[in-house]
């Protein structure tokens, strides 16, 4: 039965099993939500060019990512091949929110790299933006729409592999609630989304 965000809870055990890679892990939501998953049973591998940052997350196995962050990522996904994986959790929006090319180039790094691990498990892909604190942030306010026409295409090409891509769209109070999307779409709790935008 489907829920609304409101009802999505880590609840214990809820991913048990489920292998998730937190990208871009060392900013501060990404240690929120690492926590979040680890109590509901996931296991966490945590990939940042922060080496710093990611020795200080708990209940996640650190990944340091070396190098330009697109081509880092697709040399992980190589290397990851078939193992088990059942999402990603792009979080690099949230480190560069005015880099529109290198974000599209993350996304579909993370697709090109992790294809095969994700498609043999049905994986997700979540990307997480913030909204800009400035209506004038031109380039920041930008990201979104950019990325959601980029993972619709994507979405719609993948969907006959079974490969699901979300957008969280993030407001400036709405921390807690992107915490419960995220879950609520790994979870399936939230319905069977694919190429969609929650707005939060």
């Amino acid at each position: 039965m489907e829920q609304t965000l409101e009802s999505v809870k880590p609840v214990r055990g809820s991913l048990s099993g489920q292998r998730i890679i937190v990208l871009g892990a060392a900013c501060g939501f990404g240690r929120g939500v690492i926590r979040v998953l680890g109590a509901a049973g996931a296991q966490v591998v945590a990939v940042d060019s922060n080496a710093g940052g990611l020795g200080q997350l708990k209940g996640a196995v650190p990944l340091p990512l070396k190098g330009a962050p697109a081509d880092g990522v697709r040399r992980i996904g190589k290397a990851w091949g078939d193992a088990r994986l059942d999402g990603v959790l792009n979080l690099m929006p949230l480190r560069k929110p005015s880099e529109i090319d290198l974000n599209i180039e993350m996304l579909q790094s993370i697709v090109q790299g992790f294809m095969p691990a994700l498609a043999a498990r049905e994986g997700q892909i979540i990307t997480v933006v913030a909204r800009p604190d400035q209506a004038l942030d031109v380039a920041a306010g930008a990201l979104a729409p950019a990325l959601v026409s980029a993972q619709a295409a994507f979405a719609h090409a993948l969907k006959r592999d079974g490969l699901v891509l979300n957008l969280i769209n993030v407001g400036e109070d709405a921390v807690a609630p992107a915490r419960k999307a995220v879950l609520g779409l790994l979870q399936g709790a939230v319905g069977p989304l694919t190429g969609a935008q929650l707005r939060l």
